[in-house]
């Protein structure tokens, strides 16, 4: 299904911001063109991660916050978020949604050095 293309979106903003619902609707469109894709919650964007973090965010006219999250997840987009961000805030793994991956910059540098596309939020 993918053509090797990749993409980044770097996202900053929690879930009471409309950047993370516009953040993740771009992930969602780039994931149905075939393309590889993550986003890279950092600072108050790592607040996503916990559990609850994007349940009750809806901004109109877009989806929820939760499906479009969920459907990214369930699509095979991958959610990265910033270890030092995370623990900066008192953020707890075991507080983590399962489907967000606790990392450093390794894996969003990793994506960058072999030519993905990056957009930041």
């Amino acid at each position: 299904m993918s053509d090797g293309k990749k993409l980044v979106v770097v996202l900053g903003a929690n879930a009471n911001d409309d950047k993370s619902t516009v953040a993740f609707t771009i992930a969602n469109a780039a994931l149905s063109t075939g393309m590889q894709v993550a986003v890279f919650l950092t600072s108050d964007g790592v607040e996503i991660a916990r559990e609850g973090g994007y349940d009750l965010t809806h901004v109109q006219p877009f989806k929820s916050l939760h499906e479009l999250v969920d459907g990214f997840v369930e699509k095979g987009g991958i959610v990265w978020a910033c270890t030092p961000c995370y623990r900066h805030r008192g953020l707890k793994e075991a507080e983590n949604v399962e489907k967000v991956i606790v990392t450093g910059a390794g894996p969003l540098i990793e994506w960058v050095q072999a030519g993905a596309a990056t957009i930041c939020l």
